[in-house]
């Protein structure tokens, strides 16, 4: 079906608006959209010109220009920027034990970051609730008007179908299976919503704002109560064909290991859940306070520059190491020898550029990121002749918030 005259002036608005915000403060004159857009001049002139009036952009001036602004009233500044507070997002991450949210401008600034524990006896129907609460409070506190929100972007645990908007099964929040949370939030809110999985939301995160790499793939590994993968690809979550998120956790490592909470035997997860005697809760990160807590690699932005994990720091003992007690050691060699034989069996299906390791900590993260380099490195196959490049990073909430936003803003922007 071709396209109407209005669908490409908007898809055209949209293509502007978006080379305009990527160009940050700096701004964008007509001139270089032409070139890099390849819309005609005029084209262009009179979409800057509708978004001017939209209020969605506005002249970079510098100070000398500002103060002659009256004197030159003829004379159209040739840079525009994204105008602030113009439109807003919502990204959400919620898990077991907490919700985090952030509120975020068309600029990519943090309005608001906020952080929530939640109750274990709180079921699916009960954390939608508060999760629209939280939202509703934030929008009230912030005083912004709601036709002015793009939308709320959430990254949701366990599986996620992407076109029915449902967690398909979540075992540490009761009643979370195949669980219609977009349309729930959405009655509650009347605003609209996009889901994806929170591991891939935090990976989307990492890989277009941490690593600045996003014509690379991204395999991400979030240890955090059990542990979860999300794979990026073309700057976009991969999911299954069946519109899924995926769940590396549940790969099988042993045919007879322990029975995993999702039904099956041997899973990633079980093995790794079963290694930790001080994780007593389903709701406890892993390996929480196996290693001494260290200086969190997250800024306030949610821009954290993970730390790389290359041969030679591989052959390194790591930062942490030096503090590690026996029993400490033991186990993260354990999980390291679970983790590296899920890696192998990541990489033959996507064979990923890069391989990213999360957890509380960035100590306990490049322990186990560099231990996995380590036997990967020791034992690889002949398919491994480019192996990929491994970090470390601590878990960082406004990031994770970042990349739950982003899902809203590829919905402007790409429909």
């Amino acid at each position: 079906m071709p396209l109407r005259g209005d669908d490409i002036r908007e898809r055209n608005e949209k293509i502007v608006l978006r080379f305009i915000r990527d160009s940050l403060n700096t701004g964008s004159s007509q001139s270089e959209v032409v070139q890099k857009t390849g819309l005609k001049a005029p084209t262009v002139f009179r979409i800057y010109t509708r978004l001017e009036n939209l209020g969605l952009i506005e002249p970079v001036l510098s100070k000398g220009e500002a103060s002659e602004k009256i004197e030159r009233k003829g004379r159209r500044p040739t840079a525009y920027r994204i105008k602030p507070n113009a439109l807003y997002m919502i990204g959400l991450d919620f898990w077991a034990e907490s919700l985090t949210m952030g509120v975020f401008d068309l600029c990519g600034e943090a309005l608001l970051s906020e952080t929530k524990a939640l109750d274990q006896s709180l079921t699916a129907v009960q954390v939608t609730d508060l999760i629209a609460e939280q939202i509703t409070a934030a929008i009230r506190r912030l005083k912004i008007k709601r036709e002015k929100i793009l939308g709320v972007g959430v990254g949701a645990p366990g599986q996620v179908n992407v076109i029915t908007r449902e967690v398909s099964f979540y075992s540490r929040i009761k009643d979370m299976t195949a669980f219609p949370i977009a349309a729930e939030l959405e009655a509650l809110l009347k605003l609209p919503v996009t889901l994806s999985n929170n591991c891939a939301v935090l990976a989307l995160a990492e890989c277009r704002y941490s690593l600045r790499q996003p014509q690379n793939s991204l395999f991400m590994f979030l240890l955090r109560a059990g542990v979860n993968g999300a794979f990026i690809i073309g700057d976009s979550i991969f999911t299954t064909a069946r519109a899924t998120t995926i769940e590396s956790g549940h790969i099988a490592i042993q045919a007879d290991g322990p029975r995993c909470p999702c039904g099956s035997k041997g899973c990633l997860e079980a093995l790794l859940t079963e290694l930790h005697d001080r994780q007593t809760s389903q709701r406890d990160w892993l390996f929480s306070g196996l290693l001494p807590a260290d200086v969190p690699s997250a800024s306030a932005a949610g821009t954290g520059v993970p730390v790389s994990i290359d041969s030679a720091r591989a052959a390194a003992p790591s930062r942490s190491s030096v503090a590690e007690t026996p029993s400490a050691k033991l186990i993260l060699d354990q999980a390291a020898s679970y983790l590296a034989a899920a890696l192998r069996t990541v990489a033959r299906l996507y064979n990923p550029h890069t391989v990213l390791f999360v957890a509380e900590s960035l100590n306990l993260a490049e322990a186990v990121g560099q231990r996995v380099h380590s036997l990967n490195r020791d034992y690889a196959s002949h398919f491994d002749a480019e192996q990929a490049a491994i970090y470390a990073q601590a878990y960082d909430p406004v990031l994770a918030q970042r990349g739950a936003a982003e899902l809203v803003l590829d919905v402007f922007f790409n429909g």
